[in-house]
């Protein structure tokens, strides 16, 4: 007979002691002496599938809160289990959530989760029971006290191998209860068996009842109408506050909801990773009153955080999901997978108007035909569109598809600025593999070659050694593969540190438990792949290392966010890897927030290397030396329609498709001045096929649509409607009647006839771009007598819009280029100053001193020696214009800015920012006092 450690199993499958023959008793017990004398304390019987065994005795340890919490306990059986069941008398939805991450877990790898909780006094919270509810694959039951008492806390946990382990004590599931509330609990392996038969016959009563939607609105609302007891609203009272929006979020839903007033049925908002994008449309939902809402997103993970951030905002509402393995349907807030939902068999499940606000997650090019077939399906009240960064380098057009309406923005910087992101010091480190050796295939590396080239001991001591040179905190890594982050733990592992690697592999560590460890410190260094680019909500990273190549901005930035949640006094270290191929530009353009093409790129750098690039207060941003000469090498600035090429083929290249006209637009390019005549051309001289029929049947049709001003945005809106297959909503009279739709009088009818063959793509791809060229606020602002609009001349305390500053000045206008601050124009001898004032007493703020003299900051790398500060002094004889406005928008609309003249220097002080006192030519007049926060003194 041979025994495992600590266990003595009988010599024949038996279920009982008294099935064994004498002898087998005794040598059994013979075991059991030698194993007492050699200090065990003693031995339980049990039976496995009617196998007898005896197992050491574990004892019993105690948890007692405080500095001795419960939920480490609850994690690490957690980590291992394969079922656990849990009768609990209470549920709050902190102590849900807290545990949500570990439930998720359990069901993702297959394992069973079995809660029953009591309503008994009305404690628990129906918050709680409906996120418990969310959970896909549990069994949840409630008992239904009924005069009864409830009073159980009681955890069965067992594992792979069938070995249990029971806590039993006074924790309900409240954060309290399970953090730093006074409770013991005792923990017992010896008390498994008999707490899973009390576990049976619990389930086995009549007053279990299966937990459901149903059961939980009855119970809110007869939760509702009573009195509460004592005990309940002190328990309440625990769980703090509701949920309100931070600052950023309140402007954004101002905008919103002033948008909807003025007739807009979609929009889009832009905010920085960390901002809280999905929480800002929870909140919009309930401003709206929306009773259906449709959340859209092209991650099974994203979903699970949108699901999440709106149980905690809507709390009562039912929730749903409609991916490839669920289809709740009837939920009155769905959760989709557009791969699913995308599909025609499963839109024509859905009426047009069966959303009342659809909420649309940013998305890469690739989702972006599907996207469009979703969003043109439905007719929902609002659409919603969400994204980190405007500047889209993939060409995935969610502003094209929200009606050009850009409600909001706030990006990195200015997030960073209004001190709800944490400010950080970036550091470009080069790579010394080389990526000419890697394939690229479809705009990606090839994933075999690209891990072999990484995962190796070289670049692995490199990162070490950024690392120890570096890192400050808790940090993570993302790498290229499971295999690379493996690797990579287990090398920093074997150099000492703690480090663990998190992925969707079998040889990952728990995510819910690594994540709380490094959250504690207890962890130095985690290595992820893709699945912490969202949802990680550790504030005490300190370090972000980028071992990866990353194509697309949205990623490159989600991960960059993983580290911006504040704490008080922590500045994120990110280090992030710069090697040989032109991917690795999207990083730096991200990064400097530069425009599309090479030129705009060397611009910035240029910036960044002579001081002049700003960012904000407490940041730096450095590239070693080495980096600037592989970035110089990649770098092909171009001039006019030979830089739209250059940009086209790196497109094309980086995406394994070409550019549309509306993406070659967005990205600071004019698709008429291609120099190959109309944009088509361009595309089939670039070695593009296109369908030949319909240039011969409509090629007059296709010109005229790249005409400016041939027809209004109503009749573009509503051909698009046709192109869709749906009736025009606006525009349709100017559509049947306009001259240039005609090829004799059947344009408009050969357009709606042919919608579905090969000239509709064509026409959408034109109307896009046209739509684009026309936004919203800009055809509004013509129309506004106070707009003044395509100067001849600059008029002193008039109202400007940047694109036609540019235009008088002679300059092409590109938003990534023409941001507030300083824009130079050298060839010209001109500085011209774009400048936010304000109406506070604050430090590094534009605002003026008198009606005359206005204290002004320079960008934040600025020195007074540097070329823009000899500008600024008057030393290099520039003319220098001031164009000035109280905020970028005003009612969610583009705020233009005023023009304040030539003013004179007077004096400066300090460098990084430079504080320039600039006098005016002329005072402000007493009507703009108010609005941009003069004194009432001279």
């Amino acid at each position: 007979m041979h025994s495992e450690a600590g266990l003595i199993p009988a010599p024949r499958h038996v279920p009982a002691w008294d099935d064994l023959t004498r002898p087998e008793q005794m040598a059994m017990l013979a075991e059991v002496g030698a194993a007492l004398g050699r200090g065990t304390a003693g031995f339980v019987a049990s039976s496995d599938h009617d196998h007898l065994h005896l197992r050491e005795a574990s004892g019993a340890s105690l948890t007692t809160g405080g500095r001795d919490p419960l939920l480490p306990l609850l994690a690490e059986r957690l980590d291992t289990a394969q079922s656990v069941d849990l009768a609990i008398a209470f549920a709050m939805d902190s102590g849900v959530a807290l545990l949500e991450p570990w439930f998720r877990e359990l069901l993702a790898r297959g394992g069973q989760l079995r809660v029953v909780v009591g309503d008994y006094l009305d404690t628990t919270d129906p918050t709680a029971l409906a996120r418990l509810l969310d959970l896909e694959g549990a069994e949840l039951f409630v008992f239904e006290t009924c005069g009864l008492s409830f009073h159980p806390k009681a955890w069965l946990f067992r594992a792979a191998d069938a070995r249990g382990a029971a806590i039993v004590g006074s924790s309900n599931l409240s954060q309290s209860a399970l953090t730093d509330g006074v409770e013991w609990n005792l923990h017992s392996e010896d008390a498994a068996d008999s707490v899973a038969a009390a576990y049976k016959d619990l389930l086995a009563r009549p007053e279990v009842k299966p937990l459901t939607a149903e059961w939980i609105d009855a119970y809110s609302k007869r939760r509702r109408a009573r009195p509460m007891p004592e005990f309940t609203a002190r328990v309440v009272a625990e769980e703090g506050p509701p949920l309100e929006p931070h600052t950023v979020q309140k402007e954004a839903l101002e905008a919103l909801e002033l948008s909807r007033s003025n007739g807009h049925r979609a929009g889009l908002v832009v905010l920085a990773t960390g901002l809280g994008k999905t929480w800002l449309a929870a909140f919009d939902t309930i401003h709206t009153k929306a009773d259906r809402i449709l959340f859209v997103a092209h991650r099974d993970e994203i979903l699970t955080q949108a699901m999440a951030a709106f149980r905690r905002v809507r709390p009562e509402a039912k929730l749903g999901r409609y991916t490839g393995t669920e289809k709740e349907a009837d939920a009155e807030i769905l959760f989709a997978s557009v791969q699913t939902l995308g599909r025609v068999g499963h839109l024509r499940q859905f009426d047009r108007d069966h959303f009342d606000y659809i909420v649309v997650d940013e998305f890469h090019h690739a989702a972006a035909r599907t996207y469009q077939n979703l969003i043109e399906h439905f007719t929902p009240g609002f659409l919603l569109g969400l994204t980190a960064t405007p500047d889209r380098t993939d060409g995935a057009d969610l502003l094209g598809l929200c009606d050009e309406n850009l409600v909001y923005e706030c990006d990195l910087f200015r997030g960073i600025d209004s001190g709800h992101l944490a400010p950080f010091h970036y550091f470009g480190v080069p790579d010394d593999v080389d990526y000419a050796q890697i394939p690229w295939r479809s705009g990606q590396f090839d994933p075999a070659a690209l891990n072999a080239a990484l995962a190796t001991e070289a670049r692995a001591l490199n990162a070490l050694e950024q690392y120890r040179n570096r890192a400050r905190g808790p940090a993570i890594g993302f790498c290229c593969s499971m295999r690379h982050a493996d690797y990579m733990a287990d090398y920093f592992r074997a150099a000492g540190l703690k480090a663990v690697s998190v992925h969707s592999g079998k040889s990952s560590a728990p995510r819910a438990s690594s994540l709380a460890a490094l959250g504690r410190d207890e962890i130095d260094i985690l290595f992820a792949v893709d699945m912490f680019n969202e949802g990680v909500d550790v504030p005490e990273i300190g370090t972000v290392l980028m071992l990866r190549p990353t194509e697309s901005a949205i990623i490159w930035l989600q991960q960059l966010g993983r580290g911006l949640r504040r704490v008080e006094g922590k500045v994120l270290q990110v280090i992030d890897y710069i090697g040989n191929h032109r991917s690795f530009l999207t990083k730096v353009a991200t990064l400097l927030q530069a425009g599309a093409g090479d030129r705009s790129i060397s611009t910035k750098l240029e910036a960044l290397q002579t001081g002049e690039f700003q960012i904000p207060q407490g940041c730096e941003i450095t590239y070693e030396l080495e980096v600037i000469d592989i970035l110089r090498n990649l770098l092909r600035p171009k001039e006019g329609s030979v830089e739209l090429e250059a940009f086209y083929i790196d497109f094309r290249d980086r995406n394994g498709i070409r550019p549309t006209a509306v993406e070659v637009f967005r990205n600071g390019f004019d698709p008429r001045d291609s120099g190959h005549g109309g944009w088509f051309d361009f595309v089939r001289d670039m070695g593009d096929p296109l369908p030949e029929r319909p240039f011969a049947t409509h090629g007059r049709l296709l010109r005229e649509l790249e005409r400016p001003k041939v027809l209004s945005r109503a009749a573009l809106t509503g051909l698009r409607d046709v192109v869709a297959g749906r009736q025009p909503s606006e525009g349709a009279s100017e559509l049947t009647l306009n001259p240039h739709l005609a090829q004799g009088s059947d344009g408009f009818r050969l357009v709606r006839r042919d919608a579905s063959g090969e000239l509709g793509p064509l026409v959408r791809e034109l109307v896009e771009w046209r739509l684009a060229e026309t936004p919203i606020v800009r055809e509004a602002a013509e129309a506004s007598v106070n707009f003044v609009g395509k100067p001849q001349t600059l008029e002193l305390w008039q109202r400007y819009y940047v694109p036609d500053i540019a235009e008088f000045f002679g300059e092409e206008y590109k938003q990534n280029v023409w941001r507030t601050g300083m824009k130079a124009l050298p060839e010209k001898k001109i500085m011209i100053l774009l400048a936010n004032v304000s109406t506070q007493d604050l430090t590094y703020e534009n605002a003026f001193l008198s009606p005359s003299r206005l204290k002004w900051f320079s960008q934040n790398q600025s020195r007074q020696d540097s070329k823009h500060g000899r500008i600024i002094s008057g030393e290099e004889g520039h003319e220098v214009h001031l164009f000035i406005r109280r905020g970028n928008k005003v009612n969610g609309k583009v705020n233009p800015f005023i023009y304040c003249g030539q003013p004179e220097f007077v004096s400066w002080e300090d460098e990084k920012p430079i504080e320039v006192q600039w006098d005016l030519t002329s005072p402000a007049p007493r009507e703009l006092w108010a609005e941009l926060g003069i004194p009432n003194r001279d």
